[in-house]
């Protein structure tokens, strides 16, 4: 079991060269004959440094007996081992561990304050250190640290393989024994030690060291569409602006909401998410603004809203369309004033949440319907950010397939290896109506049915749309599309909500298109 998880592992390595993809089987056989940490380590930081020029190794461990990280620290040319006990705030590993994302720290010279044990490699001439959560589907295991005497260019093939080589240690932890209590047995603080490092008053802001995949977890594809979309969400995310999301069901709106929070000042603090159609109406005013005992018929007591959970961080208001009239007005004035009231009461509660809406509605059309408060939709569409649907980002469906099998076969245990060409030829040329939400749950399905080591995936529901991939989208599909992104767009073609932005290209290349196949924007416009 433990060579097919370890195995597993080193499937999905696109972005990784070939020598690249030699070490990490090396590592894993590496780490499937040397059962035991002291046994695997050294060998392991040898061969990181003939890999990657790295000279420093360290592995965090969490230790619940005394609630601190168990540090160990090899360093190659010397043959020293260093053991310790840190707090959990006082170690880059502990940090890593505590809030699961990485740390990338290309040169410790340049860096003006450093936690003491950060210090303490410097002066023993790591310029480079990128530390990496151990994590496996049960557990939360610690973290590790790779060190160089020389500064590592921070490019995706070398981060990807790190982040492949730290998942195959984790899984060799997570294999070795049952709890970590046992695990960390082996990391008995040696006789001689150095001193226990105390951590500074003032620790290094780690968050802005977090990698892009941290970031943006959970969003999968190198696609132009995508690309801008990221681009606007780092754009907005270090304002406090009011965002809002557009675009189909299924498109990803929640994960583009949380990368926006992750990446804002707000980050430390609480992501609260409310769906305004999955809660009834005569319940979701309660929910988003609380109310006191008695406020009516069974509120038996005093509940806190999601707004007053959210203070000082982010709110989302998923299916934003669907509010009613009159929670409307309220919204408006928490958008406004950064204040409402509960139900029952009339004590003014101020509230500081960054607002994010999302939607799948046409919310000019609600607005000259009368569903939607045009006044509230001004104060939501401060910035619009549109996001994709599947069918104008189809190079990033083979990147997000085996993102799905890899989370998918991780959980039933299983080893899946290959996909075949012909059923990715036909998840390519699918329409996917329902967007990555219908990816993930056919993927999903095809796990659950496969029994073997190639993914079996049912053509029969792919095949009335599916057409021999020829690499280009048609004229027919692609003025398609183009109609649909200047309807949406009211017939704008530039901005931020713009067609072109819409479908991921510059203005002018969609002006280009747009003479080739005769489209007028003039006939779009309100």
């Amino acid at each position: 079991m433990l060579e097919q998880r370890l195995a597993f592992d080193s499937v999905y390595l696109s972005d990784l060269t070939v020598g690249q993809y030699r070490n990490l089987l090396d590592l894993a056989q590496l780490a499937i004959t040397r059962a035991t940490i002291d046994a695997l380590f050294p060998t392991l930081a040898l061969r990181l440094h003939h890999a990657l020029n790295c000279d420093v190794v360290t592995l965090g461990l969490y230790d619940s007996s005394v609630e601190s990280i168990r540090l160990n620290v090899w360093k190659l040319g010397e043959a020293e081992r260093i053991c310790d006990c840190l707090p959990i705030h006082a170690s880059v590993c502990g940090w890593a561990w505590k809030n699961q994302r990485s740390v990338l720290i290309q040169d410790l010279d340049v860096e003006p304050k450093l936690p003491v044990f950060l210090e303490s490699l410097r002066k023993r001439g790591v310029r480079t250190y990128f530390v990496f959560p151990l994590t496996t589907t049960r557990h939360k295991l610690g973290a590790i640290g790779f060190g160089s005497f020389h500064i590592v260019p921070k490019t995706k093939e070398t981060l990807e393989y790190l982040r492949h080589a730290a998942a195959i240690i984790a899984q060799l932890l997570d294999a070795t024994s049952d709890g970590l209590s046992t695990r960390t047995d082996c990391f008995q603080t040696p006789s001689a030690v150095t001193p226990r490092l105390e951590p500074e008053p003032q620790d290094l802001d780690l968050r802005d060291s977090a990698s892009r995949d941290e970031a943006f977890y959970g969003i999968v594809g190198n696609s132009a569409p995508l690309q801008e979309l990221l681009r606007q969400v780092r754009t907005v995310a270090a304002t406090d602006a009011t965002v809002l999301l557009l675009g189909e069901t299924g498109t990803g709106k929640d994960l583009v909401a949380r990368a926006i929070h992750r990446l804002s000042p707000r980050a430390g603090n609480k992501f609260i998410s409310v769906n305004c159609t999955a809660i009834p109406t005569e319940l979701l005013e309660s929910e988003l603004f609380g109310h006191e005992k008695g406020a009516f018929t069974g509120a038996i007591n005093r509940r806190v809203g999601r707004l007053e959970l959210a203070d000082g961080g982010t709110l989302l208001l998923d299916e934003v369309g669907d509010l009613s009239t009159v929670t409307q007005p309220k919204l408006l004035r928490v958008l406004q004033d950064k204040e409402f009231e509960r139900l029952g009461s009339n004590r003014v509660i101020k509230v500081d949440v960054r607002l994010i809406a999302a939607t799948n509605q046409d919310l000019h059309r609600s607005v000259a319907e009368g569903r939607f408060r045009e006044d509230l939709f001004y104060r939501l569409n401060v910035f619009p950010i549109y996001v994709p649907p599947l069918r104008v980002r189809k190079s990033d469906i083979p990147a997000l397939v085996r993102c799905f099998v890899s989370r998918y076969a991780s959980e039933a245990k299983k080893s899946i290896v290959a996909i075949p060409a012909e059923a990715m030829d036909a998840l390519l040329n699918w329409s996917w109506p329902g967007n990555i939400r219908e990816l993930q749950n056919l993927v999903q399905r095809c796990v659950i049915l496969t029994n073997s080591p190639v993914l079996r995936v049912s053509l029969g529901e792919l095949r009335r749309d599916t057409k021999p991939s020829s690499g280009k989208m048609s004229q027919e599909a692609e003025r398609e599309l183009i109609l649909q992104a200047l309807k949406e767009a009211g017939g704008v073609m530039g901005g931020a909500s713009g067609a072109a932005s819409r479908l991921g290209m510059k203005r002018t290349t969609l002006y280009s298109k747009m003479k080739k196949l005769n489209i007028n924007p003039v006939e779009f416009r309100d």
